[in-house]
């Protein structure tokens, strides 16, 4: 369980030298600087430093665009606290609350109060996807052809839920582009028999095509013959 901690811990260290402190520092500076100021983005932060780092060996080039992104999104709330513009549409949020406590006077603590939520976010969003995301690839690589179906059905449900109005025709539009998604995504794929895959019947075959088994496990794949056949 603790596997993913470990592994992130190791990591931690071998970043733990004056040139990769150096690179995070500077790169944090430039992407707060680049999060204060609207109208360039997070994401606009990380295309622009990419091309500084094609040099760089890939651990540390990493570093720098991750730290670039976490100083952009925290560096938007500035802008948004004192300025009321929020300087990545992320901060937008920020612009509530912030800046009325800045015309009271308390801009300094507005700020105070967004330096530690974004420093606990970053750590609780460091710690726990090191710790769960062992068991999530675990779980994840189970998956087969019900799963992903019923996954599938339960974000256009949530989806169309959550866009408020209407919810019947969310569902609706939902359905209909899985449904046509679906179909055309397998009509597209090739079912001839000079495609390789495990032999099975004509009804297998044309439930379950050939091209499938390469994509999926070899227990999802016999589950669906299996299906196919009753």
């Amino acid at each position: 369980m603790f596997r993913g901690l470990i592994a992130f811990g190791h990591s931690l260290a071998g970043f733990l030298t004056p040139e990769s402190i150096g690179l995070v520092l500077a790169s944090t500076l430039v992407g707060v600087i680049i999060g204060a100021l609207p109208g360039l983005t997070a994401t606009m932060g990380v295309a622009l430093m990419t091309t500084l780092t094609l040099k760089l060996p890939s651990s540390q080039a990493i570093l720098v665009l991750i730290c670039t992104y976490v100083g952009a999104i925290y560096g938007g709330s500035r802008s948004a606290i004192l300025l009321n513009i929020p300087g990545t549409p992320a901060s937008a949020a920020s612009c509530t609350d912030g800046y009325a406590l800045a015309r009271q006077g308390m801009a300094g603590k507005a700020m105070g109060i967004a330096t530690s939520g974004s420093v606990m976010g970053t750590l609780i969003g460091m710690f726990f996807p090191a710790l769960f995301t062992p068991m999530l690839g675990e779980f994840a690589l189970k998956f087969g052809a019900y799963e992903f179906f019923w996954l599938a059905v339960f974000g256009v449900v949530v989806s169309a839920t959550l866009t408020g109005g209407d919810a019947l025709k969310g569902w609706i539009t939902g359905f209909a582009g899985l449904f046509i998604a679906t179909i055309g995504g397998t009509a597209s794929m090739p079912t001839s028999a000079s495609t390789s895959g495990p032999a099975t019947s004509p009804v297998a075959s044309r439930w379950c095509p050939r091209w499938w088994a390469r994509s999926v496990s070899p227990r999802s794949w016999s589950r669906c013959r299996s299906a196919a056949r009753r």
